[in-house]
């Protein structure tokens, strides 16, 4: 507004002469102008043509040499602006899109992970029924240990009492063959003595000593 009121005040100067009346308000155009730096420097520059009586025509020029200046420095503005406007608009654009996709790939992360939750509780409760069902397996398994060793303890003392019950069974009928072959008693004294004495531990140890009983009875 200032540079156009400034090449206005050039117009009204040059017909100074004719119309006198507008002198105060040249003036007072020329205030306001010479507040600001490029009005002041235009201001000033009229004022070193006047004091010298230097033609107007030169300032004329020299405004219309920076007209076309700043005409060509707004075109390249106004070029550059369109550009950035076009390039802010594409840029509007592939954001927009990144949005929308990245929004899409959002809520399918969104999907999956409730998937995932599932699943994962799914296989939670998997895994404490399989947990609990191991514990379970794991006690049995212990008092299955307990019941095999307490059935091989007693296996192993029934086999130890028959071992025994059948070397004393062997020696007794033994001790009879010879008595029915016609040893005498007498010489088969302490052997019957060592038979009866082993049926009578075995009949003490033994599960089934009452078994024993019609033997020692006998003899």
């Amino acid at each position: 507004m200032k540079v156009l009121l400034c090449l206005a005040l050039c117009g009204v100067l040059a017909f100074a002469g004719s119309i006198r009346r507008a002198e105060f308000d040249a003036h007072t155009v020329l205030s306001e102008i010479d507040q600001h730096p490029f009005g002041n420097a235009l201001v000033s520059l009229i004022a070193v043509h006047l004091s010298t009586n230097g033609p107007l025509e030169e300032i004329v020029v020299l405004l219309n040499q920076l007209r076309a200046g700043l005409t060509k420095s707004q075109e390249e503005d106004d070029e550059n602006n369109r550009t950035n406007q076009a390039s802010c608009e594409e840029n509007i654009r592939n954001f927009q899109q990144q949005i929308t996709t990245l929004t899409a790939q959002r809520n399918e992360n969104i999907k999956l992970r409730d998937i995932t939750q599932a699943s994962l509780n799914v296989a939670e409760k998997d895994l404490r029924e399989t947990i609990n069902a191991l514990n379970l397996n794991q006690q049995r398994l212990t008092q299955g240990q307990a019941q095999r060793d307490q059935e091989h303890n007693e296996y192993t003392t029934a086999l130890s009492e028959h071992q025994q019950g059948i070397k004393a069974l062997d020696g007794a009928i033994q001790l009879l063959n010879h008595l029915q072959s016609g040893t005498s008693f007498i010489q088969l004294k302490k052997r019957f003595e060592r038979v009866t004495s082993e049926l009578l531990e075995t009949q003490k140890n033994s599960r089934n000593g009452h078994l024993y009983s019609c033997l020692l009875y006998t003899s």
